[in-house]
C-alpha cells in the first residue's frame, strides 16, 4: 500500500468535496486515530476553500495540488497553488474582543489550522505557494 497520495484539481468548490472523499479513502485503511483524520479533513477544507475563494483574480481555471504522506510517526500535507502570493503564517491572530462572526473574516479558520498542526512551513517558488503541514501521531 502506497503511503503517498497526490491529487490535482481545478480551483472550483464543486471539486472540493471530491478531493476530500479521495483523501478519506486514502486514509481509511491506514488505521489512523479518528482525531487525526478529522484534523486532516478540517485543515485541508479550510486551506483549499481559502485558495479557491481568495487566491485568484482572473476567473480562470487553475490547478491546485494536494499531497499527503503518511509515515510511522507523522502525516504531512502539502498544498501547492499558483494563486496570489499568500503566507498564512503572517496573518495575525483574530481580535478576541470582536464577535465570532467578525473574527471569521479575520482568519479564524487559519487559527484552527495553526492549532491543529505540529509544524508548518510556507515558501514561494516559481510563482507558486507551497504550504506544508505536519501532524504527529
Amino acid at each position: 500500500m502506497a503511503n503517498t497520495l497526490s491529487i490535482s484539481f481545478a480551483n472550483d468548490m464543486q471539486e472540493l468535496t471530491h478531493v476530500l472523499q479521495v483523501v478519506n479513502v486514502f486514509l481509511e485503511p491506514r488505521a489512523l486515530p479518528s482525531k487525526l483524520v478529522y484534523a486532516v479533513n478540517l485543515i485541508l477544507e479550510e486551506i483549499l476553500m481559502n485558495i479557491i475563494k481568495y487566491g485568484y483574480d482572473d476567473g480562470e481555471s487553475h490547478e491546485i495540488e494536494v499531497q499527503i504522506e503518511v509515515e510511522q510517526e507523522e502525516v504531512a500535507l502539502t498544498v501547492i497553488d499558483d494563486g496570489r502570493e499568500f503566507n498564512p503564517l503572517t496573518v495575525p491572530p483574530p481580535d478576541r474582543s470582536k464577535s465570532a462572526m467578525d473574527r471569521l473574516e479575520e482568519g479564524l479558520g487559519l487559527q484552527f489550522v495553526r492549532h491543529m498542526r505540529n509544524a508548518i512551513e510556507y515558501r514561494r517558488e516559481e510563482d507558486k505557494n507551497i504550504l506544508k503541514i505536519w501532524m504527529f501521531l
